[in-house]
């Protein structure tokens, strides 16, 4: 449902880049948790305007309004499409922002791609089929996207042309990393977003949850990403926040294989609240909790420091949880 919030200048300038008959459906992307669900898409497309790689480039302005950046003061915007409907050529499209972190260190900062990627999973999707990014993934990225399992197939869409906007290229994520290192190379099979890797069943050591905010993080750690094994055990984990509102997101690890580029749980509860909230809505969290499965690797000290830069008044909630089957 719209809200009456005022929009700001410069998503107004965003959106008016569309044609006058397709702006109201574009306006909906400030309520609608930064997506264009796959019947929408296909009416968008179905106006002779347009088409779908055409429309995810002419987003990226849109996406670009989302960004978080009190650091670098530099936009970025990306929109990933989802998995066509069965029956149909259409597919959903999720935008994402680059999302940094005030007083913390710069190895926390989300990227466009990784806040893309990130709407979509969360949404449900099970893999990308395309991304379209203003400049070419950088190489953190490029290793992010390789653990999709759709990694072989995913196309990346770039301007092509300074002075056309909307003209764009298309070149698969492999040829941006050749020689790739990825799942496979530790033998797993199949990828981030594969559903299959995203089934947990998980048990808090302190029984079943009754408060939703610690249910919600139990949920999202059984749903995280976690395939490889950091001593005895994967270190599935998830995060809950909630905001002055009531409202809740939720937000899983997504692990990669080179480790570095692997997504906390915390930034991505972060990333998906700020694709859902409104652009100018007071995003105060008032609670955040993280459960996972403990090992090595456990995430409670990172997530302690990025709590402490972006709600330095909120003290973390730690639940550790066991599987139960996997």
């Amino acid at each position: 449902m719209k809200t009456n919030t005022p929009r700001t200048p410069a998503w107004n300038e965003a959106v008016n880049r569309f044609p006058e008959n397709l702006r109201a459906e574009i306006d909906g992307l400030w309520d609608s948790r930064g997506v264009l669900a796959a019947e929408t898409v296909g009416r968008l497309v179905g106006d002779p305007q347009a088409e779908i790689g055409t429309l995810m480039m002419q987003l990226l302005p849109v996406a670009q309004q989302f960004a978080v950046v009190p650091v670098s003061h530099y936009q970025v915007g990306a929109v990933a499409a989802g998995m066509p409907i069965p029956g149909t050529s259409w597919c959903s499209l999720y935008l994402g922002a680059n999302f940094e972190f005030s007083g913390a260190a710069l190895s926390f900062t989300a990227h466009a791609e990784q806040a893309a990627t990130n709407n979509a999973w969360l949404n449900g999707e099970a893999g990308l089929q395309a991304l379209a990014i203003s400049a070419a993934p950088c190489g953190y990225c490029r290793q992010f996207l390789y653990e999709l399992s759709t990694a072989q197939q995913l196309s990346i869409l770039l301007p092509s042309d300074p002075k056309n906007p909307l003209a764009y290229n298309i070149t698969l994520l492999t040829t941006f990393l050749p020689d790739a290192f990825g799942p496979s190379d530790l033998g797993v099979t199949g990828g981030l977003m594969d559903p299959k890797l995203g089934s947990h069943d998980l048990a808090l050591e302190s029984g079943a949850p009754a408060d939703p905010v610690i249910a919600a993080a139990l949920a999202a750690a059984s749903g995280s990403y976690a395939p490889y094994a950091t001593d005895t055990s994967h270190n599935y984990a998830g995060v809950a926040v909630q905001l002055a509102d009531g409202s809740i997101y939720p937000g899983r690890y997504a692990e990669n294989a080179a480790y570095n580029p692997s997504l906390s749980p915390l930034e991505s509860a972060l990333t998906f609240m700020n694709m859902a909230q409104p652009l100018t809505a007071t995003r105060v969290v008032t609670r955040c909790v993280l459960v996972e499965v403990p090992t090595l690797a456990s995430q409670l000290s990172a997530t302690q420091a990025a709590l402490a830069a972006y709600a330095p008044d909120q003290t973390l909630e730690y639940y550790t949880a066991r599987i139960v089957s996997d």
